[in-house]
């Protein structure tokens, strides 16, 4: 009975001939394969390479021998998942890249707006340091800061001095109190600063915000055992999502404890 499975699995007909053939009559030489299949000496040729590199025959100089079904079938189930993973991992490296590209491009066309005019992520807490120094640098009118206990004041205390001798308001909005975050809040009244203690359950954003206009942000995401995990910080300067960070600290710095 013919094996016409086997072409479902990748073989030609040539591939099919000649294993049906071999399994049939057990181990021969080749003439007699071509003998018996009418199959050109250079077509079998190149068959048996491609039945060798599947596992299906083993070639012995003239002599041909069908490797047992079960072995060559699993060995080359396992080869062609592996060819499917490779083909599936270059298939996903493509469909993200592609998604990157046109993500932005369908966003603006049916919103208006970028992605990328939304806000623009930082790579990484030291950089994000960096920025917010930047940031208060060229404050003109009010800095706002949400911390849980705001453990970077000390790298970016001398702005906030230099901030506040050109008259700039600052505020200051912590999640926790402490020992340490007692010490800290001592420092910031002594230098004039405004600081609360917020009458709120723990937070997940933390921010600076500064003369309403742009904002450094940080997301962290809490874990079933609680501990904490920072995700990749963030900036914007669109006036939209700068108005929901100046509404959230507002209305949080209403209701807060004076300290």
């Amino acid at each position: 009975m013919p094996l016409d499975t086997l072409k479902a699995i990748g073989f030609t007909d040539v591939d099919e001939a000649v294993y049906e053939f071999l399994i049939k009559e057990g181990e021969c030489d080749k003439e007699k394969i071509l003998k018996r299949t009418g199959i050109t000496k250079a077509r079998l040729e190149e068959s048996l390479l491609r039945l060798a590199s599947y596992g299906a025959v083993e070639v012995r100089k003239n002599v041909i021998a069908p490797a047992p079904p079960k072995n060559f079938l699993q060995k080359y189930l396992k080869t062609k998942e592996v060819d499917l993973e490779l083909q599936m991992a270059e298939l996903r490296r493509n469909v993200s890249d592609l998604q990157s590209t046109l993500e932005p491009i369908y966003s603006e066309s049916r919103y208006g707006v970028r992605l990328e005019e939304l806000w623009q992520t930082v790579d990484g807490l030291p950089s994000m340091e960096m920025e917010t120094i930047r940031m208060i640098s060229r404050s003109r009118s009010e800095i706002c800061v949400m911390a849980e206990r705001f453990s970077y004041y000390p790298k970016v205390r001398e702005e906030f001095l230099s901030a506040l001798d050109r008259k700039v308001k600052v505020k200051a909005l912590l999640l926790a109190l402490d020992k340490e975050t007692e010490d800290r809040v001592d420092d910031m009244k002594k230098c004039r600063m405004e600081v609360k203690l917020a009458r709120c359950d723990w937070r997940s954003m933390r921010f600076t915000l500064v003369d309403k206009s742009e904002v450094i942000f940080l997301v962290w995401a809490k874990k079933s055992n609680d501990s904490r995990v920072y995700y990749r910080p963030g900036y914007t300067k669109n006036p939209g999502m700068v108005s929901v960070f100046a509404d959230s600290f507002e209305y949080l710095w209403e209701k807060a404890l004076p300290l």
